[in-house]
């Protein structure tokens, strides 16, 4: 004879989750996704309260409509196809959910903004989007947000997430290790560190892991120009290298683009790596691999990434969490010959 009354235990007893986690996920607190829908399934297949009656058809799936914006063109750089490649390989599974792309520049925020109220969108993604003016902005919306990387600035609460590639923890490990392996005293950082969340972490990590060896971290090792520098440049480059009291033992740079940036400015110099001075990137680009020398760097799985972005969006249309939450994913260092 069939239970007249089905509670929490029998399906936490059905599926061998704890009483808790079946509670959590049927009050809408939260769960791993896949646990969730798990519950929810189980719920209606046993009848509890009401989620029979409430079970939705598969035809009646919400249509989700995502927006993705960025601050430029990226599918002309590496990295980003990679990420992009991942949003979209996330998209074949959900075949509810439409993408748009817009670039944000200062003459077409205005028009994505006024799309943005006057259609129906149900979340956006942001890459490369770190304008002081533009994010907060976007915040005040109110739509369910990601942003792959985040402005240091900004401080807001709002309806969003923030996904970042892990740095601060892998960069000082490694730091560590080359002061204590290859007697590295100094240590010098390429890169913009205001630029975004991951560049002000890689230069933490680098002075972090200085001050947990006890070395002086002297500013005039560095590059940290705004990015209206010219960081492309190794001519330009190499003057400002030209204009330090030393060369550190190592540089730092902020990403594989100014790690080669900074080999490149390093020759002008007629000064060899790692002979010379050891350079570290990030991002394991291709040309990481295929320079020469080949540079040590931190991979990212970009398309990982990609997929992340999505899913995360997805989970906050779905359950609007009260607070922004920071997702890392993990990062490996590959070493190569610049070190």
């Amino acid at each position: 004879m069939q239970k007249e009354k089905i509670t929490v235990q029998d399906i936490a007893d059905s599926l061998g989750l704890s009483r808790n986690t079946v509670s959590k996920a049927l009050n809408g607190k939260y769960v791993p996704p896949r646990t969730r829908e798990t519950v929810l399934n189980a719920a209606i297949a046993l009848g509890y309260k009401s989620y029979r009656a409430v079970a939705a058809p598969d035809d009646e799936i919400p249509h989700r409509r995502i927006v993705l914006i960025t601050s430029k063109m990226l599918m002309t750089t590496t990295f980003f196809i990679h990420v992009v490649r991942g949003i979209e390989s996330a998209l074949v599974e959900k075949e509810n959910v439409e993408l748009m792309q817009f670039t944000a520049t200062k003459s077409s925020f205005r028009r994505i903004v006024d799309f943005l109220n006057e259609n129906t969108v149900d979340g956006i993604i942001c890459m490369e989007l770190f304008q002081a003016d533009y994010v907060p902005r976007l915040i005040e919306l109110g739509y369910p947000t990601v942003f792959f990387d985040f402005p240091i600035y900004v401080s807001s609460a709002g309806n969003y997430d923030i996904v970042l590639p892990e740095s601060f923890a892998p960069v000082k490990n490694y730091c560590l290790s080359l002061i204590s392996e290859r007697d590295c005293k100094s240590f010098g950082f390429v890169g913009d560190y205001t630029h975004c969340t991951s560049f002000y972490e890689r230069f933490l990590a680098m002075r972090e892991a200085m001050f947990l060896a006890g070395l002086p971290y002297e500013p005039a090792l560095s590059v940290i120009e705004k990015d209206s520098f010219p960081y492309g440049n190794a001519a330009e480059l190499a003057k400002l290298f030209a204009k330090m009291p030393a060369l550190p033992d190592c540089f730092v740079a902020a990403n594989d683009t100014l790690a080669i940036s900074t080999i490149e400015a390093l020759k002008i110099l007629h000064k060899k790596v790692p002979r010379d001075v050891l350079v570290v990137g990030f991002d394991n680009l291709p040309e990481a691999k295929t320079r020469d020398p080949q540079i040590t760097t931190f991979n990212v799985d970009k398309t990982g990434i990609g997929k992340k972005l999505l899913t995360v969006l997805l989970d906050r249309i779905e359950r609007a969490y009260p607070k922004p939450q920071t997702i890392y994913l993990q990062s490996k260092l590959i070493l190569r010959q610049t070190t």
